[in-house]
């Protein structure tokens, strides 16, 4: 389950007004959205935070302006002055903990920055409301195109975005007209379901709690007069019921997303919980006690032609956590039950598959770096072999490449060969495989045909790459690549150029487009194979086109030194 817990928007709520009671609120404070990390949504995708003015407020969630420095400050300098809302991209380091969140990669992380004025309030407020009845909902949020900052709530059965909620994993959908991309995030919001806590003791009282704290809707009941009216009963949020299942089912309603838990203690009131809990749709019915009591009481309800569901009952109810006290017990049942929510069996993590288990059962899609040329416009000797930032520029694409998924990487040399083959000295990858163009007089096309030759026979396509291009990044090639492998279409990056939108690099190729873009008799094949699939290709939209950046002459290698 990756969706906004609705703690998360309750919790966002009453930090604004917090905020506004303390009159740090107005258009200085600025609300931002965590969206994509490289391109891609990722486990926090939904996650918002706030910016203030100044360190005199504190508190979970909030971050003071003064502590940021960069494009970030001015980013949000300029929306918290009255500017309209936009995105942000940041190129994060290793384990750097930009917005109090340390993501443990690095990569290029997109977030949405808006003014926290009325209508957004007014947003998360109808989200707050409709969790409180219980419904779900999904949040559209258009990240970018001519509607930037605009958030619409649909109904979790709205044919638009049913299959986003019954996932429950946030979506990126992009589009395009007239030319231009436009980008909507939606992000399910799913409400943690009802919780009923029969009985009043320490464990119970701890279990309320727990779940009250983790969002859930907590009803309590124990029909023993007094029993919920000591200190460990002030629980704010908890419902509180002077009755039995009669009373409770009256109050709670529930449903198959309830979570019933059985602790009074007393045989005759366990066995009269039992026999509501297993005729109502819970999805959770669990029960504290010797397993031999359940069974007991199981035994005596099946007399009463009571049967339990199957996967229903969990007794002894919690996780095997080595529970002790009150406390640890209620923390074990707790935990059950959201396991049971999200479809998890409750083990350790460290004993589930590596991920790269699944990544591996994929078909392998290689990259072609096409390194061949005479280059000369270039008067430094090879540009190939030309150092930026202390290495050959070849290097640069190579490393990028090797840095990602591609398996293989064919590099294909022809021209200064030799000077290719010292610019990949102590490369010990072993996906690198490097081949010879003998006609590369030909141009860029004959290297392609080479390169396309040697694509391993079962791979779904290509992904090409030019050897002048050092600053395509492994988290621009891993976008790209995912593209291709989720749609199967020819993908790649596009920006706005002078004269409009321009596709770039890296080009993933379809192999059905394999023959195609060998009989174009041209020397830029591919690209007009690009143009000609325009509609039809899966476009990545840049902020920008930096990344597009190529090497021809001596001046721009120059260029782009000094601009980095």
């Amino acid at each position: 389950m990756n969706s906004i817990r609705p703690r998360e928007v309750l919790e966002m709520l009453e930090l604004l007004r917090a905020i506004d009671s303390a009159g740090g609120g107005g258009t200085r404070t600025v609300l931002a959205t965590f969206v994509t990390l490289d391109g891609s949504v990722f486990s926090r995708a939904g996650a918002m935070a706030v910016f203030i003015p100044t360190a005199g407020f504190s508190g979970g969630g909030i971050i003071p302006v003064t502590e940021l420095q960069g494009p970030l400050r001015r980013e949000i300098d300029e929306v918290a002055a009255g500017g309209p809302a936009r995105l942000a991209v940041l190129d994060l380091a290793e384990d750097d903990p930009v917005l109090g969140f340390g993501l443990g990669s690095p990569g290029r992380l997109e977030v949405l920055i808006e003014p926290v004025d009325e209508r957004l309030r007014g947003h998360l407020v109808e989200m707050r409301e409709t969790l409180l009845r219980h419904s779900g909902l999904v949040c559209a949020l258009e990240i970018q195109g001519p509607d930037l900052g605009r958030r619409t709530l649909y109904r979790a059965d709205d044919p638009q975005v049913r299959e986003c909620y019954q996932e429950l994993s946030p979506e990126l959908v992009e589009t395009s007209a007239g030319g231009s991309v436009q980008r909507t995030f939606l992000c399910p919001v799913h409400p943690m379901g009802k919780a009923m806590v029969f009985g009043s003791g320490p464990v119970a009282a701890a279990l309320a709690r727990h779940l009250v704290d983790l969002g859930f809707s907590v009803f309590a009941a124990d029909p023993r007069p007094g029993r919920l009216k000591g200190v460990d009963w002030q629980i704010p949020g908890v419902a509180l019921i002077e009755g039995g299942w009669d009373q409770a089912r009256a109050a709670a309603h529930p449903d198959e997303e309830t979570s019933v838990t059985v602790l009074t203690r007393s045989y005759a009131l366990d066995l009269e919980t039992l026999q509501g809990a297993l005729k109502s749709p819970a999805s959770y019915v669990g029960i504290i006690g010797p397993q031999k009591r359940t069974q007991r009481l199981l035994a005596e309800l099946a007399t009463l032609e009571v049967q339990p569901r199957p996967g229903v009952v969990f007794a002894p109810a919690g996780l095997d956590i080595g529970a002790e006290t009150s406390m640890e017990s209620a923390l074990s049942i707790a935990a059950e039950i959201l396991a049971v929510r999200s479809g998890r069996k409750g083990g350790r993590l460290s004993s589930r598959p590596a991920p790269a288990a699944a990544s591996r059962a994929r078909p392998r899609v290689p990259g072609l770096i096409l390194a061949a040329g005479a280059g000369t416009r270039f008067s430094g000797g090879n540009k190939l072999s030309a150092l930026f930032e202390g290495k050959p520029v070849l290097r640069h694409v190579v490393d990028n490449a090797l840095a990602t998924r591609l398996d293989p990487v064919i590099v294909v040399l022809g021209c200064a060969a030799e000077e290719g083959l010292r610019a990949l000295a102590g490369v010990k990858d072993a996906r690198l495989r490097v081949v010879f163009n003998p006609l590369w007089e030909g141009g860029q096309t004959s290297s392609l045909e080479v390169g396309l030759r040697e694509v391993p026979h079962g791979a779904p396509g290509a992904v090409k790459l030019l050897g002048d291009m050092p600053l395509v990044k492994p988290w621009l090639i891993e976008r790209v690549l995912s593209e291709f492998e989720l749609s199967g279409k020819l993908a790649f990056p596009v920006y706005e150029g002078s004269d409009g939108p321009e596709g770039g690099y890296p080009l993933a190729i379809p192999r059905s487009l394999f023959g195609e873009i060998k009989s174009i008799p041209r020397d830029d094949a591919d690209e007009a194979a690009a143009r000609e699939h325009w509609s039809e290709a899966v476009r990545v939209p840049l902020s920008d086109g930096r990344t597009q950046a190529d090497i021809d002459t001596t001046a721009d290698l120059d260029l782009l030194g000094r601009a980095r």
